[in-house]
């Protein structure tokens, strides 16, 4: 894991490159659609964050207990993470069947964001290379989706398979956290074309 160093302090490069695309996604969602993107997109990472640090607890429940705030210093791990994005997944689950949510911009949202977030760690990690590439990829989708063209499915698998490309070839794509990301690109596919059929009927 990369570090970046600012005076005294030292964060992870994931950790800075997901904040930075959680609020760039947002700039870009309000600059195409003219208005503040829905509650939805903040519970998630909130979520996320929550369930990723309070697994901890549950995986290592006697150091928690032995020293509670070691909670505000390590997280769950990969099960943690596992867990996360579980919770994110039946979140949405949730909102289309309960709440009634339109599917249609999850699927878009996802992918400025983790394009945004790979864009953002390859810099962070001085992999310039790689950032030119992944930045032509995330200039391309951004014009796509200011150009309001429909994100069907065949163009969803088609960005997925240009971010694997490239995730094979400057990162280690079998990592946990890459195919748990593609895996929640995948559960918003068909999520969003599971939603459509029952709309048709």
């Amino acid at each position: 894991m990369n570090y970046i160093t600012f005076g005294r302090f030292t964060l992870p490069a994931d950790l800075l490159a997901a904040f930075a695309a959680i609020f760039i996604g947002a700039l870009i969602y309000r600059a195409k659609e003219k208005k503040s993107i829905d509650d939805w997109y903040w519970n998630s990472f909130f979520l996320y964050i929550a369930v990723y640090k309070l697994s901890y607890a549950v995986f290592n429940f006697k150091l928690f207990i032995d020293t509670p705030f070691s909670l505000l210093y390590f997280n769950g791990g990969t099960e943690g993470q596992i867990l996360a994005y579980i919770g994110i997944a039946l979140y949405l689950y949730w909102l289309v069947r309960k709440k009634g949510n339109t599917i249609k911009e999850y699927l878009p949202v996802y992918f400025i964001f983790f394009l945004l977030y790979w864009t953002g760690l390859f810099a962070f990690s001085q992999d310039y290379l790689a950032t030119a590439i992944q930045t032509v990829l995330l200039l391309g989708f951004i014009l796509f989706f200011f150009k309001n063209i429909k994100l069907a499915v065949e163009y969803a698998i088609f960005f997925l398979m240009l971010e694997a490309l490239i995730l094979s070839l400057f990162s280690d794509m079998l990592s946990v956290e890459n195919l748990l990301i593609f895996a929640l690109g995948i559960y918003l596919i068909i999520l969003q074309r599971f939603n459509k059929e029952e709309i048709q009927h």
